[in-house]
């Protein structure tokens, strides 16, 4: 899974310019920002509810 995703990555560096590249890892970044805030938050909520 991690290899696929950091494979597509390389190639997206290959195939497009610089700008766009950065684009891309920004909001990509983003996003996984986001999730990882949301899911975080979700499994604090779900723990909570647990004990």
């Amino acid at each position: 899974m991690h290899h696929a995703v950091t494979f597509i990555l390389w190639v997206n560096l290959r195939l497009f310019d610089q700008k766009t590249t950065t684009a891309i890892f920004s909001v990509a970044y983003g996003i996984l920002r986001r999730l990882n805030i949301c899911y975080r938050t979700f499994s604090l909520k779900h723990n909570e509810e647990n004990k």
